[in-house]
């Protein structure tokens, strides 16, 4: 076996969980056969396998929890590997809640053409599939806000699915169900988006998924953050490179 084959396997051995469940060679013998239906890839534990730091995070109420901080590196190799294990098109595969939506999309898009949904938030969360949501201007939008801002050749979008409360009791007023029905801006084909989102993470990942097929590249913010660019099709931006976000949300 090849060395990158080696160390794939024990990589990956560890923190995929296949359905039906079995044993540890039973899994080894899923990603060589394609044996079971759906996949389940938990990003957090690649995270931690490949040693991303993490930060303690302060949250409503005192609480606190921990955040993987992911580089260009740390993304670009998670995709590389995710490539190299995963090419069987008659499985679905399930990516767990990661540390980032931009992470999320760029896993999800790595691996197409391949059946790819997002399991929001974690194992026993909602499957979230990647599907194409209607475009226009809707006159009521379960709550889901948009703003669109075109300056040559970058399109901004600046979107939230919650109430501004979300930010200070940490419930998300968005119905996850809803997700389906909701209507999203057209936008120009042939531009460099950047997606600026509150609320919930799930909602942004498949929303943004809907402008990877036509755009140049996609880059993600969420709250506070920088955009991070997790598509690109033409070389001015690469997986992983960071843009400073100079323009605010207000929604």
């Amino acid at each position: 076996m090849k060395l990158k084959a080696c160390y794939i396997m024990v990589l990956f051995v560890s923190f995929l969980t296949v359905f039906p469940v079995g044993s540890s060679s039973a899994q080894t013998k899923e990603k060589e056969t394609g044996s079971a239906d759906r996949v389940i890839i938990d990003v957090s534990k690649i995270g931690k396998k490949m040693g991303v730091p993490e930060d303690t995070i302060p949250f409503v109420d005192g609480k606190t929890f921990k955040l993987q901080r992911w580089n260009k590196k740390h993304i670009q190799k998670a995709i590389e590997e995710l490539q190299y294990c995963f090419k069987t098109p008659k499985k679905t595969y399930l990516l767990t809640e990661v540390p980032a939506p931009w992470i999320t999309l760029a896993l999800i898009q790595a691996l197409q053409p391949l059946n790819v949904h997002y399991l929001y938030p974690a194992p026993g969360g909602t499957d979230l599939k990647m599907i194409e949501f209607k475009r226009g201007t809707p006159a009521q939008n379960y709550g889901a806000k948009f703003e669109v801002k075109v300056e040559g050749d970058n399109v901004y979008i600046n979107m939230t699915t919650d109430n501004p409360s979300t930010m200070t009791t940490g419930e998300h007023t968005f119905n996850i169900q809803d997700l389906p029905k909701v209507v999203i801006p057209d936008i120009p084909a042939g531009k460099n988006v950047f997606i600026h989102g509150k609320g919930m993470y799930g909602a942004m990942v498949c929303i943004a998924w809907n402008y990877t097929k036509d755009c140049k590249s996609l880059s993600m913010a969420a709250h506070e953050t920088d955009y991070v660019c997790a598509v690109s099709h033409i070389g001015e931006y690469e997986v992983g490179d960071v843009t400073k976000r100079t323009i605010e949300n207000n929604l």
